[in-house]
């Protein structure tokens, strides 16, 4: 392409010894990809979808390198000498490197993720990211010998895990309609279409309408990558158990519309510092910037070298704690995809803005409320609610994956908590939403000019300092609350979180009519409730669901979902996992 020009990335806060670890590196350069992926277009985009790319990108990683560097505490995902090829790891073949098969696996399964010929990604997009994928190989600490045996050995091993795991599909919705009636899912009141490029190598041409409808399918249909049994939530307030739970959603209604409404409505109860949690957390698929599972590996890279074993970031007892502490969090957060999303597109609970205008009770329900929504970061459009169905939260469910995975990874490394009580882990953190950086476009976003450049209304710089994991969890669920795109029940049991009242199903409020929540060191996730159709208690909420899909795989020893319990694939996906087979052998535009 002669009118090339890649597309300028803001600078990420980091120290400058994180690049002189590869395993560090090469995290990165997935989250790079997800966040230039989010901008221009390109693949493996969206919340549950990116989860999976960067989950398969860690496991080809960990596996890449402890087939080399061996350890007695743990064996690798794919197994030597399987009779089932499907999860059979690769042979050495002379193999000794560590870092140039971890370069070898991470380049090759990046470029299979994000470098395949798609008709709906433009040359553009594909061009833009592999000029970033090329300038991760060209800086890799050390340097990479892409004719070594080491080399070679980790793209084997990527092109097993992504053949074993790659789900063709990705988030489509052919053939999704919206299921009518109170509680259901529906069209956004605020962006009712989307309008994409007819041809998407032309995106000032003609455009179409498309309402859009994110990964209906996938939760049903994806693999599982390392749980070991089926999980699901109990059913929300409201919706198949009638009357019984009638007073908690209306009490759920009101604080929806006190802690989520827009800033300039007389409604709106919410503080400052809760607008700017609401937004800390929110990575809605923005631009520069990604998705939540990009934001929740930036917290891992601190945690991961503010807790390393030796002082020398580029020691291998290093090496291996990060290579399996990346594995282990971003296979939990792949997995909260599949299964937060099973459960969204089984319930299709309507998202508070539905909510609260489709409550036609007049002591209830506003029919022209506005929620604060996610915030459309780096461009001139309005905030929204993202395109799919409320419970439960995937923020509460990813982060209560990702962040229960570490802690149960450093739990007693320096000293012990129960597993479902707060911790110690301390970190600070600047989100790239609240950077000093990151703004409110006046304009349409000129991908040709730094950001720094483009004229609007700039965030103001926001450091947060947390004291613990158990505070990250928590505040990360009830972000979402605050922007005004989940109810609280996504999160957790209200029961778990809340301040009781005299009233059953009542919560508390303080003077000024604010929620009230109980102090984190307290809160405990216990609460359970019925699910109809099935025997037994479920969790309520994406935070229990995500902390048990992580407790699972760290007890499993991040072992490879049984094949008998996962999902059958309909006659077309077949089809398409046949087609991508044919990917993986030919292969001819993922090599450097």
């Amino acid at each position: 392409m002669d009118d090339f020009v890649a597309l300028p990335l803001p600078p990420i806060e980091e120290p400058a010894e994180f690049g002189k670890n590869y395993i560090l590196h090469w995290n990165l350069a997935g989250l790079e990809l997800n966040r230039l992926a989010h901008s221009v277009g390109g693949p493996q985009t969206g919340p549950p979808i990116s989860a999976r790319a960067l989950g398969m990108l860690q496991l080809a990683v960990h596996d890449a390198y402890f087939a080399i560097n061996a350890t007695s505490d743990f064996t690798t995902f794919l197994t030597p000498a399987s009779e089932d090829v499907t999860y059979r790891l690769p042979e050495l073949a002379g193999a000794d490197d560590a870092r140039q098969a971890v370069a070898g696996a991470a380049y090759m399964m990046l470029s299979l993720l994000y470098l395949q010929d798609d008709p709906s990604v433009s040359r553009n997009a594909t061009a833009q990211l592999r000029c970033l994928l090329d300038s991760f190989m060209s800086d890799a600490p050390g340097g990479v010998d892409q004719s070594s045996k080491s080399y070679t050995f980790g793209t084997e091993v990527s092109k097993a895990i992504f053949q074993l795991l790659f789900h063709a599909p990705g988030a489509s919705s052919e053939g999704y309609h919206p299921t009518p009636g109170r509680y259901k899912f529906d069209d956004e009141p605020t962006h009712p279409v989307v309008l994409v490029p007819i041809d998407p190598n032309n995106p000032n041409g003609p455009k179409r309408a498309i309402r859009n409808y994110h990964a209906p399918f996938y939760g049903a249909t994806a693999k599982r990558l390392a749980t070991q049994s089926e999980h699901r939530i109990a059913d929300p307030p409201g919706i198949r158990n009638g009357v019984s739970l009638q007073v908690e959603y209306d009490d759920d209604v009101a604080d929806t519309i006190r802690m989520g409404g827009a800033i300039p409505l007389n409604s709106t109860k919410r503080s400052p510092d809760q607008t700017a949690k609401g937004t800390f957390w929110a990575y809605d698929g923005s631009n520069l910037i990604g998705t939540p599972p990009r934001l929740y590996n930036q917290i891992i890279r601190v945690i991961a070298v503010q807790y390393k074993k030796e002082s020398d970031i580029q020691s291998e007892v290093n090496n291996a704690d990060f290579a399996r502490v990346f594995a282990l969090s971003n296979v939990a957060m792949a997995d909260a995809g599949v299964f937060s999303w099973k459960e969204k597109w089984d319930f299709e609970f309507w998202r508070p803005l539905s909510g609260v205008r489709n409550d036609l009770r007049p002591d209830h329900g506003d029919p022209f409320f506005l929620s604060l929504g996610a915030p459309s970061t780096n461009t001139n459009d309005i905030p929204f609610k993202p395109p799919f169905p409320a419970y439960p939260s995937g923020h509460a469910t990813f982060g209560g994956a990702a962040f229960q995975m570490l802690r149960r990874y450093y739990n007693d490394r320096f000293t012990h908590w129960e597993i479902n009580e707060p911790d110690n882990i301390a970190f600070d953190m600047v989100s790239e939403e609240l950077n000093g950086i990151s703004r409110d476009l006046r304009q349409p976003y000129d991908p040709t000019t730094p950001i720094t450049e483009q004229p609007g209304i700039v965030r103001t710089r926001v450091p947060r300092h947390f004291s613990s994991l158990w505070e990250a969890i928590f505040e990360n669920a009830i972000s979402r609350i605050f922007l005004g795109v989940h109810w609280r029940f996504d999160a957790a049991a209200a029961k778990d979180i809340l301040i009781p009242t005299g009233t059953k199903d009542v919560y508390a409020t303080d003077r000024n009519g604010a929620t009230v929540y109980q102090n984190v060191e307290d809160i405990r996730y216990e609460t359970t409730g019925t699910r109809d159709g099935f025997e037994g208690q479920f969790p309520i909420g994406g935070i229990p669901l995500g902390m048990g899909i992580a407790n699972e795989i760290f007890e499993a020893n991040l072992r490879p979902t049984p094949k008998e319990i996962q999902p059958m694939p309909p006659t077309d996906l077949a089809k398409a996992n046949r087609d991508s087979e044919q990917v993986v052998m030919d292969l001819p535009n993922a090599q450097p």
